[in-house]
């Protein structure tokens, strides 16, 4: 752009402010003109709408006179057709007269037709819902053939009740006449629409758009009247007022429409002429510009470009000679002025060049000397320098000066070390990362920094290192082993002491039962023996519940009703030296846990509390609602849960044991006074329920001991009425038992035999098979589900229902759940839990031959 390009662009600039404030007064002109036409059609649309809340009014005095009419409430139908044929020649406008009963059929009208049902249409429905006036939208006279627009009223007979409809069609042929007359100008649209905005009439061009929907939805986002600019179905811009009548007069819209080019056509002859004088005075002023620039500017500055181009090839003895004291004269002596200052800065830069090489090659000498690796490169990641170490232990003693690093390193570790490193620092960051070459079995740290000019990488041998980490994180895993082996060892070891004297106890007393004579005392010894047994199924139960291997029945719970009807048990169980305090939340949420479960975890953190406090104390159950947030609770995932909370008043805990609370057969009470692993059941039973257990204690404090039970997302279902215990009776059914212990196979069959069932036994699935395919029957197949040899009780029982349909299944096991969850069998089959007593394997196997494809969970 040349110098006198810019000044008339100044120049032009400078005008800018009068042509804004020409266009401000325009747009403040034509917004003036908006608002008055607006107002203008807004008021036309307003008498518009009052004429034709006028017709409808009339229309609703003709119908209520018509429906007080004597042989309309008697449905009078000669009388009443005779009655409305004279209304109908006193109102042309109306097309037909008529009235019907409630189910929509008339029986008097003004048409040929003998008979209409008008029960689907709008506007009767409308007039029986509300029993009051009702207009109705555009439509096709079901007696006529022709457009109108129907409006009816109820009536109602002499005792009070509805007893129809009378109704009446208004032509729209005549409304468009009558807007006609009202609208008959030039550049005026004056139409009337029902309430879903589809013409009724309009002017001009009645018979094209009539029927047809207005264009856009503007009148209908209007409350009650406006106005608004539209292209109207005509293609016209046109600026349109909006009256909308009442519900109870229809609905209707009056849209009055005035031409928005005929009603700016002043102000536009107005810009074209402010127009053409700014665009006159503007080419005279830069025409004056123009001349005067010439004469007094553009000589003197080519005088100055040529000067500076002088100096741009560093010839800075040039000196530019301008005469007078105008303005450009002394840019001239400022021009020369700088021309000295750059002659000057010329030798300086020569010496600061001599310097900046001498600093380079004291880098050059660093970077020699240092015995980690140097590769430098330019912006175009091509290598500009490498140092000694590079060139030997990267390079390995190749040219890679000028190479690209990728060009220079084709490995496929190194290009993904490389494209990590480009990453990194196209983002003007430093990259740092570690790579092992298996070539050279060296580790490297690569740290690479980004300048304006390019990058330098640092590369040094860290192998030492490595071998030092990796050396120590062998051996805390060997440490970390130790402790598990340890915590194995301790649980082996609880587990051992507990069944064993158990068995001793057993074994005892089965001896005992195996020398006495007298009944009394077997039975005695009898009922110790069953003790032991019951007390190592709780040990096994417990052991499942600590490994969360238990099977849960998992329902939807209101803890606060769970605590009140177990409150007297609680109570028993503290003992009259302790007061039981309950702090519950009247709006506390309901839980998704095992019921049973949560009852059996509430009744150990209970007696726990007790014997915490041997001499008396407070011992209270709170619960409330809790949202923990991420972190907030050590190890509590962040969400909705319910806390149960028991607190007590005793000693509390050292750190060391509360370190070990959880620990299975860890136990601070004295021999035989406990198993040690009642809170490892309730941490077991509360994580395996998807929620977080937390005990809070210090000696002297006392202990709180916190369940986080998870929100349920479903409403509590009614429990249903418990069941009455069925009698048990003897059975004669025959029974296929199969278990691969022979013991156990004895025993059972034992029971079934004294229980009335005809037994045959096997000793495997293959042998149950063989007995299956011979012609022996069978009601029931009773089979232990774990087998050590060949097919377990889930196979053999799905082949005993394909040969032999309607074959009940009783399946037993004392822990299956990882066989059910392999064959996918979790409820497929009912099953009964070892070990079993007699009455309950009765009972089980009553419940299965009565309930034909029954399954149940775990007994």
């Amino acid at each position: 752009m040349t110098l006198l390009s810019r000044l008339f662009l100044l120049v032009a600039v400078a005008l800018l402010p009068a042509i804004a404030l020409q266009a401000y007064n325009e747009f403040d002109r034509r917004c003036a003109r908006q608002l008055e036409v607006q107002d203008h059609a807004l008021s036309l649309a307003k008498l518009a709408a009052a004429d034709q809340q006028q017709i409808v009014q009339g229309i609703r005095q003709v119908l209520i006179a018509l429906s007080e009419l004597p042989q309309i409430k008697s449905r009078d139908s000669l009388g009443c057709t005779t009655y409305l044929a004279a209304v109908k020649e006193r109102f042309p406008a109306f097309i037909t007269f008529f009235a019907t009963d409630l189910n929509g059929v008339s029986f008097c009208h003004t048409g040929d037709q003998k008979q209409i049902d008008v029960s689907k249409r709008a506007y009767f429905a409308r007039a029986l819902a509300t029993g009051a006036f009702a207009v109705g939208e555009f439509s096709i006279g079901l007696a006529s053939g022709r457009k109108v627009i129907l409006c009816a009223l109820p009536f109602y007979d002499d005792n009070g009740s509805m007893g129809g409809v009378v109704a009446a069609s208004l032509g729209l042929e005549w409304l468009a006449d009558h807007i006609a007359q009202k609208g008959a100008s030039k550049g005026v649209a004056l139409a009337v629409t029902d309430r879903n905005g589809t013409y009724l009439a309009r002017y001009p061009d009645n018979d094209r758009f009539v029927g047809t929907k207005m264009p856009g939805d503007k009148h209908l986002t209007v409350d009650d009247r406006g106005a608004v600019d539209i292209v109207d179905v005509d293609g016209v811009e046109r600026i349109e007022g909006y009256s909308a009548l009442q519900d109870d007069s229809g609905g209707l819209v009056v849209s009055f429409g005035l031409d928005k080019a005929q009603a700016f056509a002043e102000i536009q002859r107005e810009t074209l002429r402010d127009t053409f004088l700014i665009l006159l005075s503007t080419a005279l002023v830069l025409a004056l510009v123009s001349l005067g620039a010439r004469q007094f500017i553009h000589r003197p500055l080519g005088q100055l470009v040529d000067a500076a181009n002088q100096w741009r090839l560093g010839e800075f003895a040039r000196r530019v000679d301008i005469s007078g004291n105008a303005e450009i004269a002394r840019v001239a002596d400022a021009f020369n002025t700088m021309a000295d200052a750059l002659e000057h800065r010329e030798q300086e830069l020569s010496k600061a060049k001599e310097i900046a090489e001498e600093a380079a090659a004291r880098i050059t000498t660093i970077f020699e000397s240092t015995n980690d690796s140097v590769v430098i490169i330019d912006r175009d990641w091509r290598v500009s320098y490498i140092n000694g170490p590079a060139w030997a232990q990267v390079a390995e003693g190749r040219d890679i000066i000028g190479m690209t690093l990728f060009e220079a390193f084709r490995g496929d570790r190194d290009r993904e070390i490389l494209h990590q490193i480009r990453e990194k620092v196209s983002e003007d960051h430093p990259a740092f990362a570690e790579v092992y070459c298996p070539l050279r079995k060296i580790w490297y740290a690569i740290n690479a920094f980004p300048s304006s000019q390019g990058v330098a990488i640092f590369l040094r041998d860290i192998t030492e290192h490595k071998h030092a980490l990796e050396a120590r994180r062998l051996a805390e895993e060997q440490l970390h082993q130790s402790h598990k082996m340890e915590s194995v060892g301790q649980l082996t070891g609880g587990v051992a002491h507990d069944f064993n004297n158990l068995l001793t106890v057993v074994s005892g007393n089965l001896e005992l039962v195996d020398a006495a004579t007298d009944v009394g005392k077997v039975r005695k010894f009898a009922a110790a023996a069953r003790r032991a047994i019951d007390r190592g199924t709780e040990l096994t139960a417990q052991l499942l519940a600590f490994s969360r291997r238990q099977t849960l029945n998992p329902k939807v719970v209101n803890a606060n009703q769970l605590i009140s009807a177990f409150q007297g048990l609680v109570r028993q169980a503290v003992g009259a030296a302790c007061e039981v305090k309950l702090r519950t939340d009247d709006q506390l949420w309901l839980c998704q846990v095992d019921p049973s479960l949560l009852e059996t975890a509430l009744l150990n953190l209970v007696l726990n509390a007790r014997d915490a406090m041997p001499d008396g104390g407070v011992l209270q159950i709170e619960t409330r609602n809790i949202v923990a947030e991420e972190g907030a609770i050590a190890g509590c995932l962040a969400g909705a849960y319910v806390r149960l909370s028991v607190t007590d008043t005793g000693g509390g805990m050292s750190p060391e044991v509360l370190d070990r609370a959880f620990e299975p057969f860890f136990t601070t009470k004295e021999v035989g006074k406990g198993t040690g692993l009642g809170l490892s059941m309730v941490y077991g039973f509360v994580r395996q329920s998807g929620g977080h257990i937390t005990i809070e204690s210090a000696p002297g404090a006392g202990t709180t001991i916190a369940l986080y039970l998870p929100k349920a997302t479903q409403k509590l279902e009614p429990e249903e009425e418990t069941r009455q215990a069925q009698p048990i009776t003897s059975g004669s059914e025959r029974i296929l038992l199969v278990d691969d212990n022979d013991d156990i196979l004895e025993v059972t069959s034992e029971m079934l035999t004294v229980h009335g069932y005809q037994v045959s036994c096997a000793r495997s699935g293959a042998e149950a098979l063989r007995i299956l395919q011979s012609d022996q029957e069978f009601e029931l197949l009773f089979s232990d589900i774990v087998m050590q040899k060949g097919m377990s009780g889930v196979e053999l029982a799905r082949e005993a229902r394909r040969l032999r349909r309607g074959i009940k299944i009783l399946l037993t096991s004392g822990y299956a759940r990882d066989v059910l969850q392999r064959h996918d069998a979790v409820d497929e089959f009912p099953i009964i839990r070892k070990p079993f007593r007699s009455v309950d394997l009765a009972r089980s196997l009553q419940e299965v031959l009565r309930c034909a494809g029954s399954s149940s969970a775990d007994r």
